[in-house]
């Protein structure tokens, strides 16, 4: 499926709904704020830039050294390898 038909027919995880000044949720300075929608949670967070930022930064920093490639012609099973040496294996079943 492309990238442009997926946009379309499915809604993202996490939406920006409205930003305004307000207190950030996470740090809890007065920001300018984004009100966030997250899929399946009736209930919408605040978040400033900044916090949003760090998030991702540490998603990036715990994501280093995860690889995650298919195993199976079915693709319902993936390895993910993690540590420094790629030893370790974990089977992940979806």
């Amino acid at each position: 499926m492309s990238k442009d038909t997926r946009s379309s027919t499915e809604s993202k995880f996490v939406t920006v709904l409205d930003t305004h000044a307000g207190y950030c949720q996470v740090c809890h300075q007065p920001r300018v704020v984004a009100k966030i929608a997250v899929a399946g949670w009736q209930h919408h967070g605040t978040i400033c830039g900044q916090c949003l930022s760090g998030l991702a930064d540490e998603l990036h920093r715990r994501g280093k050294g995860l690889a995650v490639e298919k195993v199976g012609s079915n693709g319902n099973a993936l390895t993910a390898i993690r540590g420094g040496n790629g030893h370790s294996k974990e089977p992940i079943r979806h």
